[in-house]
């Protein structure tokens, strides 16, 4: 009798063997300026448009905070208008649109007290479109933000255009009679190979050595500080993760990302080997004489996922962010964002995404359709 395998198991298995071979190549979607609006899409088509300062030289005087249009590409078709404001105490607000109030509702106690969906987000979406100026306002006339709708009608439009809704009766700028058909896109799943927990790290003086021969060594100033993280055992071989200090400036912090393995013990001639961690899509920072850096580093021990966090300016306004997940040889991209203009935008578009599951877990799954195997 011929072996049965499950296709999903077989997946699982060529994962683990040579995953490089069958890993989604991530491709992060452009972010695009249109005069006072940034906009983008993640690869699952998903896309934001997102309110600038309409001109940086004068401050945020009148500036509360963006305002975000989301829309998502699928069938469930999910349309959302969101303000990101710092308010309290306030119980309704106002959406006014060329001195006319287009939408009213109760404030949320949250990041986004503002938000608006569903047909109103519709009607407010036309009202941004067509209009010149935004404020929302407190019920006793406050203003809490006030937003310029120069390029809005183009960020809307290139909503339209990468969701294939132009000339559809979904579209927002960009409207017909042909019936919208979503594209389906499916988000990438990264397979991992996460080795059993453990806690074994090398030693300090063998960290001290690192640096010593690392490019970092003369970018180390002031108060450093390394960390190091265990990444699990397999087959009697330890692997940690270093996170090696490579400068610092006043709100951003760099490290260089190392993977030390080793196999047998230290008190019988053993010693780690470190080398450079490696990335599917490299972090944007880092050059060609040295590997490259993670700004604001942080590791989520329990899922193994790297993170990094580069501020354009210290109030966050602008900058790029990453997430890797490790997947038992290298970091591979799950989540990527970014704002290229420094003008007040502290919520930045998603460029790409996927997920990710563990091999094992793949493995254990058996599908309806089965396989043989000759």
């Amino acid at each position: 009798m011929s072996p049965i395998i499950s296709t999903i198991a077989l997946m699982a298995l060529a994962a683990t063997t040579a995953a490089s071979d069958v890993q989604p190549i991530p491709n992060p979607g452009e972010v695009k300026v249109f005069k006072d609006w940034s906009v983008g899409c993640d690869n699952g088509g998903d896309c934001q448009a997102i309110s600038l300062v309409d001109d940086a030289s004068r401050g945020f005087d009148d500036w509360g905070g963006p305002i975000t249009v989301t829309r998502t590409a699928g069938a469930d078709d999910v349309l959302k208008i969101r303000a990101l404001l710092q308010v309290t105490g306030i119980g309704r607000y106002e959406l006014v649109v060329d001195g006319k109030v287009i939408v009213t509702g109760p404030m949320a106690e949250d990041d986004y007290p503002v938000e608006i969906m569903g047909e109103e987000a519709k009607k407010a979406a036309t009202a941004i479109a067509r209009g010149r100026k935004l404020e929302i306002r407190a019920p006793n006339g406050d203003s809490l933000t006030k937003i310029s709708l120069s390029g809005s009608t183009a960020a809307l439009r290139y909503i339209d255009q990468q969701q294939k809704r132009v000339r559809t009766s979904t579209a927002l700028i960009s409207k017909g009679r042909r019936t919208f058909r979503p594209e389906k896109k499916e988000v990438p799943v990264v397979v991992v190979d996460q080795w059993a927990p453990a806690k074994r790290i090398p030693a300090t003086t063998e960290i001290v050595d690192l640096v010593e021969n690392s490019p970092c060594k003369d970018e180390r100033f002031g108060v450093v500080e390394d960390q190091i993280f265990p990444l699990g055992q397999k087959d009697g071989r330890y692997r940690a993760l270093i996170l090696m200090s490579c400068g610092s400036g006043a709100y951003n912090f760099s490290s260089a990302a190392y993977i030390g393995e080793i196999k047998g013990d230290e008190k019988e001639g053993a010693s780690w080997a470190f080398r450079p961690a490696t990335y599917d899509l490299q972090p944007a920072w880092g050059g060609e004489d040295r590997p490259p850096l993670l700004v604001n580093a942080h590791w989520e021990e329990n899922r193994q996922i790297l993170s990094s966090l580069a501020k354009g300016r210290g109030i966050g306004d602008c900058g790029n962010a990453e997430s890797f997940v490790w997947d038992g040889e290298q970091f591979r991209l799950i989540e990527a964002s970014g704002m290229q203009e420094c003008r007040g935008a502290y919520k930045w578009i998603t460029t790409w995404r996927a997920k990710y599951q563990k091999a094992e877990e793949l493995a254990q799954q058996i599908p309806d359709t089965e396989e043989a195997v000759e």
